[in-house]
């Protein structure tokens, strides 16, 4: 396999190097059994990419991708639709799965653009529970499928499991009631700043003048995220553009001042 190429520390975009060797070295679809080692090593890579999953053994590991499949969606398809079962885990490995929500007059809500190297869906399959959201491909979308029979018969085996398991979902919980305390209390503004870094984090690749997010975001797309009309949006996200505190070309957003928006996503006053 190649090598991972080395990134600055907090802009280690793992996603992207496992997108680059899910296409590389993995077919589009495949019973797990059927993979050969240096395939089912992109699914630990991307498995293990999880803080919280990291002590997961390779027996474990194998016998989770022995039991599942792997299966590629086009752009837009619908994996699992709000309220449909949804009876597996998926570890993303390319594209983007996005989380959204629907109105019947058209509207979009985003929960969240999920990148290469998550696994999804614990809190469906560890409840027996339907999709809370609609699961859609974001371009061409690489998923490895663990059913909860497979899951559940490695936590019986090894309770530890469970253990780190909860740890990974309260760290996502704390995260998810952080935005939600900021979407509450914070101006607009310190949330768009707030949202983008988050963005950066994830998807951030540095170049020459910044570090710009190799995931594809119009407006559109933005205000979904952030829960505001496309309207509201555009006029904030030009005052963080008149000021050459971001940029867009060819449907790609980069951070040109990141200490700035820093300032702005906690609140602080710029003059400016």
């Amino acid at each position: 396999m190649q090598q991972t190429s080395a990134r600055p520390a907090g802009y280690a975009n793992a996603g992207q190097d496992i997108a680059i060797q899910a296409a590389s070295h993995l077919p589009l679809r495949s019973n797990g059994r059927d993979l050969t080692a240096p395939q089912r090593e992109v699914i630990w890579t991307a498995f293990r990419n999880n803080a919280g999953l990291r002590s997961w053994s390779d027996e474990v590991l194998n016998a989770l991708i022995q039991a599942g499949h792997l299966e590629t969606y086009p752009d837009g398809t619908l994996i699992y639709a709000a309220g449909e079962p949804c009876p597996a885990i998926h570890v993303i490995l390319s594209g983007v799965l996005e989380w959204q929500w629907t109105s019947p007059d058209g509207g979009r809500a985003v929960e969240d653009f999920i990148p290469p190297g998550e696994v999804a869906n614990f809190i469906a399959v560890l409840t027996g529970e339907t999709s809370v959201h609609h699961q859609r491909a974001r371009g061409l979308t690489r998923l490895f499928h663990i059913p909860a029979q497979a899951l559940n018969a490695q936590f019986d085996r090894d309770p530890t499991l469970s253990a780190s398991l909860l740890r990974l979902i309260a760290a996502r919980a704390r995260g998810l009631h952080d935005r939600l305390g900021r979407h509450s209390l914070m101006p607009f503004r310190a949330r768009l700043a707030y949202q983008l870094l988050a963005l950066a984090r994830r998807y951030g690749v540095p170049d020459g003048e910044g570090v710009t997010l190799s995931l594809r975001l119009s407006q559109e797309d933005l205000a979904a995220l952030l829960m505001a009309s496309r309207q509201y949006l555009n006029r904030e996200f030009r005052w963080f553009l008149d000021r050459q505190l971001v940029r867009t070309r060819y449907g790609r957003v980069s951070l040109l001042d990141m200490d700035t928006l820093r300032d702005i996503s906690e609140g602080r006053e710029v003059h400016p």
